[in-house]
């Protein structure tokens, strides 16, 4: 069969496409600036190309670092904002961007509104999602962060028009997953916040993403119908280490409706066993050619807190994270071509 010049001229580029691994980190803007650069240059030595983070107040001594305290953006009040954790992250996205990094920013996170932020305690965990007031409260929170805040690093411009560090957005860290029932009854605030943001963000290479889901839980159909448009990736939270239960299918259907793919969050637990989880997971992801970030790469030594996924850069493990990287970056023929969001 001869092929149209339309689609030899889009062939080479399909058949190039690459697959590529970054990190999360949630304080990482709020680190003094040697632990915040000991991070980055880490992870450009590794090959990685994005670093995901999100707005929002932390505490200081997060994982045990040096991290200062930084308010939430309506720390003071609904739509009373303070910038300086935007200003902070103005400063990542410069550091980052100088060593070949884009950033993949939130503009929430689901547990500052399960441990009590101003709209926790305002609306309540449901009522986040379902009070009128509170779904414009939080899309005047997405223009203010795109589009009334400026850079001033990067001569005063909007987050909205720096393509060349901003890979791409989410409304908020896992939306809803404290309750299954719940997420699975309003996918709808998702796909809403989303279409905030591309209202808001006229750069189709700055790529709205889900903010991720439980496992399987992540791929859901309503994000690739015509009800969902503004969202661009699918963002898979694994750590069950069950891609191939429902990777198939995933990718299947967000070849069919024009979307994509990342595993935006996965981590092997501290232990005896550690080595061949990470090795295991990197090589079932890489049999897809889907990306992925790491959860999560901090700078000081692992206190062991929690569910213990943390690698330290330099540090225990960082050997095997870092060259899974490689790897993963040299994988071609990746299903979903993210070259033009990753261009600097």
């Amino acid at each position: 069969m001869k092929l149209s010049p339309f689609f030899v001229a889009l062939l080479p580029s399909v058949l190039a496409a690459n697959s590529f691994a970054g990190a999360n980190n949630y304080y990482i803007y709020a680190l003094p600036t040697a632990d915040r650069i000991a991070i980055l240059n880490g992870m450009q030595a590794a090959g990685m190309k994005v670093l995901r983070t999100w707005v929002t107040g932390v505490g200081a001594g997060q994982k045990a670092s040096n991290n200062i305290a930084v308010p939430d953006l309506e720390a003071n009040g609904i739509g009373n904002y303070n910038d300086a954790v935007l200003n902070l992250i103005d400063q990542l996205m410069v550091d980052a961007h100088a060593r070949g990094i884009k950033l993949l920013i939130g503009m929430h996170d689901k547990n500052a509104l399960q441990g009590g932020d101003i709209y926790g305690r305002t609306f309540g965990l449901d009522g986040f999602y379902t009070n009128p007031t509170a779904i414009n409260a939080f899309n005047q929170r997405i223009t203010h962060i795109l589009n009334i805040h400026k850079n001033a690093l990067l001569g005063n411009q909007p987050w909205s028009e720096l393509g060349g560090y901003i890979f791409g957005w989410e409304p908020q860290n896992e939306p809803m997953i404290f309750d299954q029932s719940f997420y699975l009854a309003h996918l709808s605030w998702i796909c809403n916040a989303a279409q905030q943001i591309r209202s808001n963000t006229g750069d189709r290479n700055q790529l709205i993403f889900t903010g991720g889901g439980s496992a399987a839980a992540s791929v859901q159909p309503t994000f690739f119908s015509s009800s969902c448009p503004a969202i661009d990736v699918v963002a898979i939270h694994d750590y069950n280490d069950d891609y191939d239960s429902f990777m198939p299918s995933a990718i299947s259907q967000a070849k069919a409706a024009g979307k994509k793919l990342i595993i935006e969050e996965w981590g092997s637990l501290v232990g005896s066993g550690r080595t061949a989880n990470l090795n295991s997971n990197v090589q079932k992801v890489n049999n897809y050619k889907v990306p992925w970030l790491y959860w999560e790469l901090i700078s000081n030594a692992d206190p062991h807190q929690g569910e213990d996924y943390e690698i330290q850069v330099n540090g225990a493990d960082w050997s095997t994270i870092s060259g899974a990287s490689q790897s993963t970056a040299a994988l071609t023929g990746a299903p979903f071509d993210f070259s033009a969001s990753l261009a600097l």
